[in-house]
């Protein structure tokens, strides 16, 4: 003999799926924060954060130092609008070649002999730094907002 309980997550199964479906723009960027994981990168925690104060109107950048085992990776974000520019420096000095993800998709830039790096016009909001030097393992940062 049936309830009228048994029926309930029958209608109720689907309603929030009916009523307030998840944006499309959303899943496919879920979709794609799955794509950029790289399992064999070591993760390099934000170890500090500066936000300098502004001087006479103007937007001082964010200063970001992230550590993981012997690599640091100081990152200043500069701000523009939508937009941000990135000035790093890898500590030990070593030549890698950097992934920025953010919301726009990947940005590829080199670290020269003295770490020093520059990815401008990435897009503002979450954003992190694969690190992939030449003598050692893959490194990225965690997601920061900007």
């Amino acid at each position: 003999m049936p309830h009228d309980h048994d029926r309930n997550p029958t209608e109720l199964r689907g309603l929030a799926s009916r009523m307030d479906p998840v944006p499309t723009h959303l899943l496919t960027m879920a979709k794609e924060a799955l794509s950029w994981r790289d399992t064999d990168a070591a993760l390099a925690q934000l170890v500090k954060q500066v936000e300098l104060a502004g001087v006479r109107g103007d937007t001082p950048p964010d200063l970001f130092t992230f550590t993981a085992g012997d690599l640091t990776i100081e990152v200043e974000a500069a701000v523009t609008g939508a937009t941000v520019a990135l000035t790093g420096q890898l500590v030990p000095p070593q030549r890698a070649r950097i992934r920025v993800d953010h919301a726009d998709g990947p940005t590829w830039v080199d670290a020269d002999a003295l770490g020093r790096f520059c990815a401008t016009g990435v897009a503002r909001g979450h954003l992190r730094l694969c690190c992939y030097p030449q003598d050692d393992g893959p490194v990225q940062t965690s997601w920061t907002l900007i």
